[in-house]
């Protein structure tokens, strides 16, 4: 028997188990994907927000600025790229100048600070690509901005670390009360957990009604989003948005940790869970959006476009408690922005919960002496000084032979993508580990080589490997 099994490897499931091997725990993580990070967390803004809008008597609202402050520490731990960015928030008439004295208002109230109005100029001064209709701005200070997928896979890989165990493709089918627990039911078998971990984004209202309860569902959003070329004459410094209601959520324009420019997301609600495709009309509506912040923004550089499925809970609010109807059943349901900076809060908070349910066992959680809480990234050959890449190749031969030009990845990194515990199982999963196909072509010229190298590496015939999940090979039949 597991004492814990997590339903999903997503940004919250991920942080749940590495918070939980702090403990003596046997821990499972069942995905029902091919690669972990393949939901909400692949398909997100990677802001790390400050909390100026949390409502304080939210739970989500609490978590954010809970979560905020753990952020860097936790991405020091794991070896993951934070860049602290300050965000604008742009108003053009007089109604935005009202709504950012709110914001203003409520930032303060939730001690953040550094926060002000700038005026025109200094706006201006700060973003001159922004419109010339420009009247004030709030500057927002205590932001960041983050790979949400390097900080799942880094989680991912801490927790295995720490003797979790990571089973993919394996979808779960069915609950079962135990008297010491949970049966969990899936395509692959059957395990047992004293605790059930729901973090199955937007299917956490599935898990719910396997258990035998309607008490929540899930509502889902597509987000849509683009991604400028490197070299787009379009460059901005902080995280720009404009001012608009709660319940007008705006489009963001988001300088990435890597040299682009992100735009998005531009939201709409769908009754399909499974369809992440982008549409013509969303798209317009998403540059009509960014256009109202400014007009300069070079749609023929835009290099991809992609969507995302989010999970917003008919309570109105994260869910995050036990199940009414089955003991030892925890959700987390409902985690939409700012789920990415809510999670190590999340995790914290959820350990709490794990540790009432022991406590009604008889049970107490123990912590592990022998955990480790340092996790050490993939080395970027490009960002390996000049005058130290001769030897690091001569130490690490398969750095020394380039395989994506675009954004120069090299084959040692991909070899060590798919190596790692859990390690990259498809060209996507190496694309998100490495950057590899991430360039402006996206993946035209490293793309057949990445498939040869997961061939090599997973033992498998070529027209076996996948783009991401089962049913995507690349290949429909060997060469004669």
């Amino acid at each position: 028997m597991y004492d814990i099994v997590i339903i999903g490897a997503g940004i919250v499931g991920t942080a749940v188990a590495r918070e939980l091997s702090k403990y003596k725990l046997r821990i499972a993580v069942l995905e029902k994907n091919n690669e972990i990070a393949c939901g909400a967390t692949k398909a997100n803004s990677g802001i790390v927000y400050n909390g100026h809008t949390a409502r304080p008597d939210k739970l989500k609202g609490r978590l954010t600025l809970q979560g905020r402050q753990m952020f860097e520490d936790l991405c020091r731990e794991l070896d993951v790229a934070f860049k602290p960015v300050d965000m604008l928030i742009a108003g053009f008439d007089e109604e935005d100048d009202a709504a950012i004295e709110e914001l203003r208002k409520r930032a303060v109230s939730n001690g953040i600070s550094g926060v002000r109005i700038l005026g025109r100029e200094e706006a201006l001064l700060r973003e001159p690509s922004l419109n010339e209709g420009l009247r004030s701005a709030l500057l927002n200070p205590g932001c960041g901005i983050v790979d949400p997928w390097e900080l799942c896979f880094a989680l991912a890989e801490n927790a295995a670390a720490n003797g979790a165990e990571f089973k993919l493709n394996t979808e779960v089918t069915g609950l079962a009360p135990l008297p010491d627990g949970i049966a969990v039911e899936t395509a692959a078998g059957s395990l047992q957990a004293k605790a059930v971990i729901n973090c199955a984004g937007i299917n956490t209202d599935v898990i719910n009604r396997m258990a035998g309860s309607e008490s929540f569902s899930i509502l889902p959003k597509r987000g849509q989003y683009a991604v400028l070329d490197r070299s787009a004459k379009f460059q901005i410094s902080h995280i720009v948005a404009h001012c608009k209601s709660e319940k007008e959520k705006s489009v963001f324009l988001i300088p990435t940790l890597h040299g682009n420019v992100m735009i998005g997301p531009s939201m709409e609600p769908t009754e399909d869970r499974t369809s992440k495709k982008t549409t013509a009309g969303q798209m317009e509506k998403l540059m009509k959006s960014a256009h109202k912040i400014s007009r300069r923004i070079p749609e023929r550089q835009v290099i991809r476009s992609f969507a995302g499925l989010k999970a917003k809970c008919s309570a109105g609010d994260f869910l995050i408690r036990e199940s009414e109807v089955m003991n030892g059943l925890i959700h987390a349901a409902g985690i939409n922005n700012p789920g990415l900076t809510c999670s190590p809060a999340i995790a914290v908070h959820i350990a709490g919960l794990v540790a009432s349910i022991y406590g009604r066992m008889g049970l107490t959680l123990e912590r592990s002496p022998a955990f480790v809480p340092h996790r050490r990234g993939i080395v970027s050959f490009k960002s390996i000084p000049y005058g130290e890449r001769n030897q690091w190749v001569q130490q690490h031969p398969g750095y020394g032979r380039i395989v994506c030009r675009c954004e120069q990845v090299t084959e040692g990194e991909i070899r060590e993508s798919i190596g790692r515990m859990p390690g990259a199982r498809s060209v996507n999963g190496v694309k998100l580990r490495t950057r590899a196909g991430m360039g402006r072509c996206q993946g035209g010229f490293c793309g057949p080589k990445v498939v040869s190298l997961l061939s090599e590496e997973l033992d498998r015939r070529m027209e076996q490997v996948l783009y991401e999940n089962n049913g995507s090979a690349l290949l429909s039949d060997s060469m004669p």
